[in-house]
Protein backbone atom coordinates (compact mmCIF):
# COMPACT_ATOMS: atom_id res chain seq x y z
CA UNK A 1 0.00 0.00 0.00
CA UNK A 2 1.43 3.34 -1.02
CA UNK A 3 1.06 6.08 1.60
CA UNK A 4 1.68 9.79 1.73
CA UNK A 5 1.93 11.98 4.82
CA UNK A 6 -0.11 14.59 2.95
CA UNK A 7 -3.20 12.53 2.25
CA UNK A 8 -5.97 10.80 4.15
CA UNK A 9 -8.05 7.77 3.25
CA UNK A 10 -11.59 8.21 1.94
CA UNK A 11 -12.65 5.28 4.08
CA UNK A 12 -11.25 2.80 6.55
CA UNK A 13 -12.37 -0.67 5.61
CA UNK A 14 -9.21 -2.75 5.56
CA UNK A 15 -8.01 -1.28 2.27
CA UNK A 16 -7.11 2.38 2.45
CA UNK A 17 -7.53 4.64 -0.56
CA UNK A 18 -5.54 7.85 -0.19
CA UNK A 19 -7.04 10.96 -1.74
CA UNK A 20 -7.73 13.69 0.82
CA UNK A 21 -5.34 16.63 1.02
CA UNK A 22 -3.48 17.90 4.09
CA UNK A 23 -6.05 20.66 4.54
CA UNK A 24 -8.23 17.99 6.15
CA UNK A 25 -5.73 17.26 8.93
CA UNK A 26 -7.45 19.31 11.63
CA UNK A 27 -8.19 17.38 14.82
CA UNK A 28 -11.88 18.26 14.46
CA UNK A 29 -12.08 16.76 10.98
CA UNK A 30 -10.04 13.67 11.83
CA UNK A 31 -12.08 12.88 14.93
CA UNK A 32 -15.41 13.44 13.21
CA UNK A 33 -14.53 11.47 10.07
CA UNK A 34 -12.43 8.63 11.51
CA UNK A 35 -12.80 8.74 15.30
CA UNK A 36 -14.94 5.61 15.42
CA UNK A 37 -12.44 3.64 13.30
CA UNK A 38 -8.94 4.89 14.16
CA UNK A 39 -6.91 5.84 17.21
CA UNK A 40 -4.88 9.06 17.15
CA UNK A 41 -1.62 10.17 18.72
CA UNK A 42 -0.20 13.68 18.54
CA UNK A 43 -2.07 16.89 17.65
CA UNK A 44 0.11 19.11 19.85
CA UNK A 45 2.08 21.17 17.34
CA UNK A 46 5.79 21.50 17.94
CA UNK A 47 5.78 24.72 15.90
CA UNK A 48 2.90 26.40 17.74
CA UNK A 49 2.30 27.24 21.40
CA UNK A 50 4.67 24.53 22.61
CA UNK A 51 7.61 26.32 20.99
CA UNK A 52 6.47 29.93 20.81
CA UNK A 53 3.56 30.44 23.18
CA UNK A 54 3.26 31.12 26.86
CA UNK A 55 2.59 28.53 29.54
CA UNK A 56 -1.07 29.59 29.46
CA UNK A 57 -1.14 29.24 25.66
CA UNK A 58 0.05 25.64 25.75
CA UNK A 59 -2.32 24.73 28.58
CA UNK A 60 -5.22 26.15 26.54
CA UNK A 61 -4.03 24.30 23.43
CA UNK A 62 -3.84 21.01 25.32
CA UNK A 63 -7.28 21.50 26.89
CA UNK A 64 -8.84 22.37 23.52
CA UNK A 65 -7.19 19.41 21.81
CA UNK A 66 -8.37 17.02 24.52
CA UNK A 67 -11.93 18.36 24.30
CA UNK A 68 -11.97 17.47 20.61
CA UNK A 69 -10.01 14.21 20.60
CA UNK A 70 -10.96 12.44 23.85
CA UNK A 71 -14.70 11.80 23.44
CA UNK A 72 -15.24 8.16 22.61
CA UNK A 73 -11.64 7.24 23.41
CA UNK A 74 -8.89 6.47 20.97
CA UNK A 75 -6.57 9.39 21.65
CA UNK A 76 -3.04 9.58 23.06
CA UNK A 77 -1.84 13.10 23.78
CA UNK A 78 1.66 13.82 22.55
CA UNK A 79 3.55 16.34 20.47
CA UNK A 80 3.06 15.91 16.73
CA UNK A 81 6.83 15.46 16.26
CA UNK A 82 9.89 15.37 18.50
CA UNK A 83 10.08 18.31 20.88
CA UNK A 84 12.74 20.68 19.58
CA UNK A 85 15.33 22.60 21.58
CA UNK A 86 13.49 25.88 20.94
CA UNK A 87 10.59 24.72 23.15
CA UNK A 88 10.93 26.26 26.62
CA UNK A 89 11.05 23.61 29.33
CA UNK A 90 8.26 25.50 31.13
CA UNK A 91 5.99 24.92 28.14
CA UNK A 92 6.87 21.23 27.92
CA UNK A 93 6.12 20.78 31.61
CA UNK A 94 2.88 22.78 31.22
CA UNK A 95 1.81 20.47 28.37
CA UNK A 96 2.12 17.40 30.60
CA UNK A 97 0.58 19.18 33.59
CA UNK A 98 -2.45 20.18 31.50
CA UNK A 99 -2.69 16.61 30.21
CA UNK A 100 -2.83 15.29 33.77
CA UNK A 101 -5.56 17.81 34.68
CA UNK A 102 -7.77 17.63 31.57
CA UNK A 103 -6.84 14.30 30.02
CA UNK A 104 -8.39 11.68 32.26
CA UNK A 105 -10.81 9.16 30.78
Amino acid sequence: MEQSNKQLPDSVDGSLKWSRSAKDMSPEYLKKKFGDKLAFKGCISTTGPLAYGSVDDIKTDVRNTLEVMMPGGGYILSPTHSIQSNSPIENVLAMYEAASIYGNY
